[in-house]
């Protein structure tokens, strides 16, 4: 049940968060391994890149790719947040006194995370690539072309076998860590604190809503230096990549844009973790309370 619940919110959410997840790709893969002024900047932030792509490619493009993006979140944050649960249940954050231990709750949050985006990750291969794909008038980094997930599976599959379903994969693996952590940590030291100070009552949905407000903060601050390379990873062709693996990735990165393009995105990476973090948290909340 607390793997239903967490897999529900996180897809819930990502039906109303989708097309900031398409335009933040895009921002990120903009200028891809090229200096500054010698690329057009099809994309000028995140409203305008809302704007740009229901102009050119129509209003069906703003939700690229959302059957693996539902079906990611569906899987990764189901295993996330139900294995986060689990641990929670059989006493893994408590220390010896019993009391909430911080590092414990980051070590458990970090290991879900990774569990989930293990598992994951080819749905996260496929919902990039789906979700980069656009016409040749504002298209940015490669594209794949693929008609659907389904043919987006099949195409992978037959030009890099089984294992190709895993590219990027270990480059998602300290996004996906770092995230958990932020994200559960901070929501649950939040209302933790909040708790603590007398402002809310636990389990009430002010306390719950300053969780989530907060947690969403941390985690797109955190978190965006690691999914501008995820993003580029993912997205490499299969044959002839950009990049030889994740420290590569970086060198060239710095190399050719230097280390603001490891905050490329950043707007519209708030503008959709945000809502994301918000919605799934608070839907979490309340389906693990009738559900379990």
């Amino acid at each position: 049940m607390e793997v239903i619940a967490g897999g529900l919110a996180a897809a819930g959410a990502c039906l109303f968060t989708n097309p900031m997840e398409v335009v933040k790709n895009r921002l990120q893969l903009q200028g891809e391994l090229k200096t500054t002024g010698h690329y057009p900047r099809h994309y000028r932030g995140p409203l305008h890149g809302l704007f740009i792509i229901m102009k050119t490619d129509g209003f069906r493009a703003l939700q690229s790719g959302l059957l693996p993006a539902t079906c990611y979140n569906l899987v990764m944050n189901g295993l996330r947040l139900g294995s986060y649960s689990e641990m929670e249940r059989r006493g893994f954050l408590k220390n010896k006194n019993g009391e909430t231990s911080s590092v414990r709750v980051l070590a458990c949050s970090a290991v879900s995370g990774l569990f989930g985006g293990i598992v994951s990750s080819p749905l996260f291969l496929v919902k990039t690539q789906l979700q980069t794909s656009s016409s040749a008038q504002i298209s940015v980094g490669f594209q794949h072309n693929h008609i659907n997930m389904f043919t987006a599976f099949n195409n992978i599959y037959t030009s890099s076998g089984f294992c190709g379903l895993w590219q990027g994969a270990t480059a998602s693996l300290p996004r996906i860590g770092i995230s958990s952590a932020a994200l559960i940590f901070s929501y649950t030291f939040t209302m933790d604190k909040l708790t603590e100070f007398g402002w809310f009552e636990k389990g009430s949905w002010k306390n719950n809503l300053a969780g989530a407000f907060i947690s969403g903060f941390v985690v797109s601050v955190v978190i965006n230096p690691f999914d501008v390379m995820s993003t580029r990873l993912y997205n490499q062709p299969r044959n002839n990549r950009l990049y030889n693996g994740y420290l590569d990735c970086v060198r060239q990165i710095l190399k050719t844009e230097g280390p603001g393009a490891f905050n490329k995105g950043l707007a519209a990476q708030y503008m959709r973790i945000g809502p994301h973090s918000f919605l799934s948290l608070v839907f979490w909340h309340h389906l693990r309370t009738r559900l379990t």
